[in-house]
C-alpha cells in the first residue's frame, strides 16, 4: 500500500510538469518578469539550538568534533525581544550562550554588521537573515511565513520595526563556498537519508534584489537549481560528512521525541538545511518542517532502488545481454621490456641471449639483448585463441530450447531436386508442393512407418 502511493505521488508530480517546467512554461516565464517577491513559507525550529546546546554542554570539548558541523552566531526572538544568542567558541570550539547581560540588539547590530558599514561596496551584501518560529499554535507565528535576507541597512530597519508579535531566529549570514548561494537539505524517509543541493543562479555580489540573489529553499524553485549529490573537487569527502551530521542530528531528536515537542502529524517530517562556508567548514543552519509529498519526492532515487522490480530475482535473467555475472578474470599483466632490461618480477621468464658482436657506432643505440622465449610465446597465442575477446565465466550456459520450426532450401541442382520430390508413394506430383517451414515433431511423425 505504501509503495502504491509513492508511485502514485511520482506519477502526479511527472504528470503536472510539462517540458520539465516547475509549474508551466507559460506561468514560470510570467514568473521571472514579474517583479514580485519570490518567497515561499520557510519556518524553522527554534528549539533545536536549544537542545543543540544542552547536548554539547554535556561534553567539554569541540562541538564540531563531536556533530560534525558548527553553528553561526544566531539569536533567538521570543516576541520581539531576544530569549537567546548561541555561538562557538574560538578558544575551544565549544557552542555556548550568552549571559543576560550580553543580551542585547545593540550587540547583535553591532557584531553582525562590523566593518560592513563603513565600506559602502559591502553594505549591499548580505549579513542576516530572519527566519519566523514554526509552530502548531497561530498565536506564536510571526505575521508572515517568509524568510528575509538583511543587508546592513536592511537590519538596521528590521531591529527598528521588531514587534511583539515578532518570533524566530536573526543569524549571520554564511559566505558560500563559491559565487553563488547554495543549501543542503536532507530528510530521511524510511531509515534512509537523502540530500538534495540547491544553488542560486545568480552571483551573490551581483546587484538587483538581495532575496533574488540569495534565496534556495527559501524562494520559488526557478531561482536556484537542483541535485541530488554534492560534488565538489576541493571538498571530496563533503557529501558523506554530510550524510553523517545529518543522521547523527536525526538520532538526537528521536531521542528528545521533538516530533512530539512539535504536535507533528504523521505527514509532517523534520529537514535539515547545512552550508558549506567559504572556509570549507560545514555550518549547521536551520531546521524546518516539510510536508511527506516533499520528503518523497526529494528520496525519488533510493526508493526506486528499493522498490521489488529492482530487487526481486528476475527469471531467465542469464537469457538477457549483460544480464549475467559474467565477468573478466584478473591476470598478471605482461611485464614491461626496455632496451635496458627487465622491470618487475617477471625478469625470471626472460633469458639472456648474447647477439653476435657488431661494432658499435657512437650515435647509434644500444643493442637489445634480451627478448622472450618462444615457449612463453607460444602458450600465450594459444591461450588467446582458444578464448578470444570472451569472458571467462564460471558456469555453464544457460539452457537453451529448441526452436519449434526449421526452414527447408529450395532446390539448387539436379540431385537436390530429386530429393525434394520424392514423396511417400515414391512418385512426384505437382499438385503437392512441399512447405518451407516444418515443424520438427510433425516431420518426425511422418517418417515413422
Amino acid at each position: 500500500h505504501e509503495m502504491e502511493h509513492i508511485r502514485k505521488v511520482y506519477d502526479e508530480d511527472v504528470s503536472s510538469k510539462k517540458f520539465a517546467s516547475i509549474v508551466s512554461p507559460r506561468e514560470d516565464a510570467q514568473m521571472f518578469r514579474s517583479g514580485e517577491q519570490r518567497s515561499v513559507p520557510c519556518e524553522c525550529i527554534v528549539e533545536l539550538y536549544e537542545l543543540l546546546w544542552r547536548w554539547g554542554h554535556r561534553k567539554k570539548s569541540r562541538f564540531a568534533e563531536n556533530f560534525g558541523f558548527t553553528i553561526p552566531d544566531t539569536v533567538v526572538i521570543a516576541k520581539g525581544r531576544p530569549y537567546a544568542w548561541y555561538f562557538v567558541s574560538r578558544k575551544d570550539g565549544s557552542l555556548l550562550r550568552k549571559s543576560e547581560g550580553n543580551l542585547s540588539l545593540s550587540a547583535l547590530e553591532r557584531k553582525l554588521v562590523g566593518d560592513r558599514d563603513k565600506d559602502g561596496r559591502e553594505s549591499a551584501q548580505p549579513c542576516a537573515i530572519w527566519l519566523p518560529m514554526a509552530s502548531q499554535f497561530p498565536e506564536s507565528r510571526s505575521p508572515t511565513p517568509y524568510a528575509e535576507f538583511l543587508s546592513v541597512k536592511g537590519l538596521q530597519e528590521f531591529i527598528m520595526l521588531l514587534r511583539e508579535r515578532h518570533s524566530g531566529i536573526i543569524q549571520a549570514f554564511v559566505q558560500p563556498f563559491g559565487v553563488s548561494n547554495s543549501l543542503v537539505r536532507t530528510v530521511e524517509f524510511r531509515r534512509q537519508t537523502s540530500l538534495c543541493l540547491r544553488t542560486n543562479r545568480s552571483l551573490l555580489a551581483a546587484g538587483g534584489n538581495i532575496f533574488d540573489r540569495c534565496a534556495t529553499f527559501e524562494g520559488w524553485e526557478g531561482l536556484s537549481s537542483v541535485s541530488s549529490r554534492y560534488r565538489n573537487h576541493r571538498h571530496p569527502h563533503m557529501e558523506d560528512v554530510i550524510l553523517a551530521a545529518s543522521e547523527t542530528l536525526n538520532r538526537r531528536i528521536e531521542q528528545e521525541r521533538v516530533r512530539q515537542m512539535l504536535f507533528l502529524g504523521p505527514h509532517q517530517h523534520v529537514a535539515l538545511h547545512f552550508k558549506v562556508a567559504a572556509d570549507g567548514v560545514l555550518n549547521f543552519i536551520f531546521a524546518s518542517i516539510v510536508s511527506e509529498k516533499d520528503v518523497i519526492l526529494q528520496t525519488r532515487y533510493h526508493l526506486i532502488m528499493a522498490d521489488p522490480c529492482m530487487t526481486e530475482e528476475l527469471n531467465g535473467a542469464a537469457l538477457l545481454p549483460g544480464g549475467t555475472t559474467r565477468k573478466a578474470q584478473p591476470h598478471e599483466a605482461p611485464t614491461c621490456y626496455s632496451a635496458r632490461g627487465v622491470r618487475g618480477n617477471g625478469a625470471g621468464n626472460l633469458e639472456e641471449v648474447a647477439p653476435p658482436a657488431k661494432k658499435a657506432r657512437p650515435d647509434s643505440l644500444p643493442p637489445i639483448e634480451l627478448r622472450r622465449r618462444e615457449s612463453g610465446r607460444h602458450s600465450e597465442s594459444q591461450e588467446g585463441s582458444q578464448h578470444g575477446l570472451l569472458p571467462r565465466m564460471g558456469y555453464e550456459p544457460p539452457a537453451v530450447p529448441e526452436v519449434p520450426y526449421r526452414t527447408l532450401d529450395l532446390p539448387r541442382t539436379v540431385e537436390d531436386y530429386e530429393r525434394f520430390a520424392a514423396h511417400d508413394n515414391g512418385e512426384f506430383s505437382d499438385l503437392c508442393k512441399r512447405p518451407l517451414v516444418v515443424h520438427p515433431l510433425t516431420e518426425r511423425n511422418e517418417r515413422t512407418p
